[in-house]
């Protein structure tokens, strides 16, 4: 097994906050996500009104938020896994764009999937992927999604925990 590119960090330090808003404002990377178009407006309300070190409760209110790392270096993008019955959903964001094409995004994602099926035991991981988001769709399908359905602007993705660890034999 090939070492890992990434590290994904639960804990979620104001400068972290800080680079997640930066990212947010650019729309390279906000285009294909379905946040709100103030979300970096209101994680700098946050950072000014709450004076704590860590915001990790801030970012882990619908799911598991992950800061992934490049090695021990700084972090390059974030990862959010929203369990819902015995699912999760996945998001992941590459938002250092020189980061982008290298299996970043991939990697981490591999490395979620280890937390969604090992730590909260779902049954599949699902990932509503933008239509027109190529690398996203990429980085999906080498960590093992496949194809599931069609939505009205996105492509459903999915891995169940057979699959994944079949794929990992």
């Amino acid at each position: 097994m090939k070492a890992a590119k990434v590290t994904l960090q639960r804990e979620v330090y104001r400068d972290d906050a800080q680079k997640i808003a930066d990212w947010l404002e650019d729309e390279d990377i906000r285009r294909y996500l379905n946040e709100h178009q103030n979300v970096s407006q209101s994680i700098r309300h946050i950072l000014t009104r709450v004076q704590m070190p860590i915001l990790t409760h801030l970012f882990n209110q619908n799911g598991t938020f992950f800061i992934i790392h490049e090695g021990q270096r700084s972090p390059i993008g974030f990862l959010r896994l929203v369990f819902k019955d015995d699912e999760a959903e996945m998001v992941v964001v590459i938002g250092d764009k020189k980061k982008w094409g290298f299996g970043y995004g991939t990697d981490a994602v591999k490395q979620a999937l280890h937390h969604a099926f090992f730590q909260w035991r779902v049954k599949k991981v699902v990932a509503k992927i933008n239509m027109l988001n190529h690398r996203s769709i990429r980085a999906f399908q080498k960590a093992g999604f496949r194809h599931e359905k069609n939505l009205i602007k996105e492509y459903q993705y999915s891995i169940t925990m057979k699959e994944f660890i079949k794929k990992a034999a």
